[in-house]
């Protein structure tokens, strides 16, 4: 006769078969916040939530002939939608709002001449190589960042088209909804609950400084 499983093992397995089954958010890029210490966040789904947010709050408006704070932004906005839809962590945070992000990011790639159907990490390293640079002063290096095949016009002209973002109100709802949402989960303990969870009507606080459990950061890009 075959034994049954002890109830913690087969948990376990259970556990690992889904795991396997959902496809896991990537690890956080390197400067994910600018801050040169993303590797060291508990959390770098929600630094990115609450400085896009931040940055759009807006419309972008104040990014004007600002490159390196567009080129950071955009690229915690590429992060956002990587890591959103296998986050089990975020599983709580609602469909239309990861949608919403979805859409803000097709907006943000046209303003800046992202070719549509470039590959997200790929789009995410180059914006922040050439924030970097930029912050480091070295034009050269940023413009070199930003090749042709992956932005238009590329280079240095993209520099500049990055400092003449134009308004983004796509991208400040997307962010706005998504900081609202963070905060309902927090505010209702909904860490790890299944998504598609109706937040209409909960009650909406301050946002914890805490961090959710069972993030696993892994090293940058």
């Amino acid at each position: 006769m075959r034994q049954a499983l002890p109830p913690l093992l087969a948990l376990a397995l259970l556990a690992g078969c889904a795991e396997m089954r959902t496809p896991q958010p990537p690890p956080p890029p390197v400067d994910l916040t600018g801050g040169g210490q993303s590797g060291q966040l508990a959390d770098p789904v929600r630094a990115a939530i609450q400085a896009s947010a931040v940055a759009f709050a807006d419309a972008g408006l104040s990014l004007a002939d600002k490159p390196e704070a567009v080129a950071q932004a955009a690229a915690q906005l590429e992060y956002l939608c990587l890591a959103l839809p296998g986050s089990e962590a975020y599983a709580a945070m609602p469909e239309a709002t990861v949608l919403s992000l979805g859409l803000a990011r097709g907006e943000l790639r046209a303003a800046l001449g992202v070719n549509e159907a470039a590959d997200p990490q790929r789009v995410m390293r180059a914006l922040l190589a050439a924030a970097r640079a930029l912050r480091a002063h070295q034009p050269e290096q940023a413009a070199a960042a930003l090749p042709a095949g992956l932005f238009r016009p590329g280079g240095a002209a993209s520099i500049r088209r990055f400092a003449e973002p134009g308004p983004l109100p796509q991208a400040a709802a997307a962010t706005n909804l998504a900081q609202q949402d963070l905060a309902k989960i927090d505010n209702n303990r909904l860490w790890l609950q299944g998504r598609n969870q109706d937040l209409i009507g909960m009650e909406i606080g301050n946002t914890t400084s805490g961090s959710a459990p069972g993030l696993n950061v892994g090293s940058g890009f």
